[in-house]
């Protein structure tokens, strides 16, 4: 009898050790296992670009992940829909320009240790630029792009989810063959205002 309890008191006592070790080890494990890092943020954004002799009013969005706080990859859409950019292709009647364009983003972010942020962003993007007569709203004639644009920007983290960024950059037009406007029209410098939600630190 004091053999058998003997052996089931061994018993209890190695399964408390077993338990302790394990527990031991997976709080070591725990210890050594590193965050992702992995934030984000989604934004309205505004550009003022050119096209020339004029320049146009354009609004979208971009959303981007931030990979190890420096990297960002995403993308964006902008649309200019407005109605300030008339040309008179078939006289006496009126014409009004539209255009859109979506891609990817790649961007680097530094001074992260502030409240101001900085930004180097390169956008890959396709569209398309519109012709309509004014008096009906028809569509006249339509053609493709592509586009390469480097930007700088600025973000003031105004709140632990909400950031301000000023941006500006150049833009190079490809790829587009249409009456009325050329590349070098889209060719040029524009700057912009967005408002980013996200996770930034």
């Amino acid at each position: 009898m004091k053999i058998l309890l003997h052996f089931l008191l061994l018993t209890v006592l190695l399964g408390l050790s077993i338990t302790t070790l394990a527990q031991s080890d997976s709080l070591e494990i725990e210890e050594q296992k590193k965050p992702l890092g992995i934030k984000g943020y989604i934004a309205g954004v505004y550009e003022y670009a050119t096209v020339a002799p004029s320049y146009t009013n354009s609004f979208g969005l971009q959303a981007a992940v931030i990979l190890k706080n420096h990297i960002q990859i995403g993308f964006y859409n902008v649309i200019n829909n407005n109605n300030e950019y008339r040309e008179q292709l078939i006289f006496p009647n009126s014409f009004q320009m539209n255009y859109k364009h979506g891609g990817f983003v790649l961007g680097y972010r530094t001074n992260l240790d502030r409240d101001y942020e900085f930004n180097i962003e390169s956008k890959i993007g396709f569209g398309e630029v519109k012709w309509t007569l004014v008096e009906t709203g028809e569509p006249f004639l339509t053609d493709k792009m592509r586009l390469l644009q480097l930007q700088m920007s600025v973000d003031y983290v105004l709140a632990k989810f909400v950031a301000l960024n000023a941006f500006t950059g150049y833009r190079w037009m490809g790829g587009l063959d249409i009456t009325g406007l050329t590349n070098d029209s889209f060719n040029g410098f524009y700057v912009g205002l967005a408002i980013k939600i996200g996770k930034f630190k």
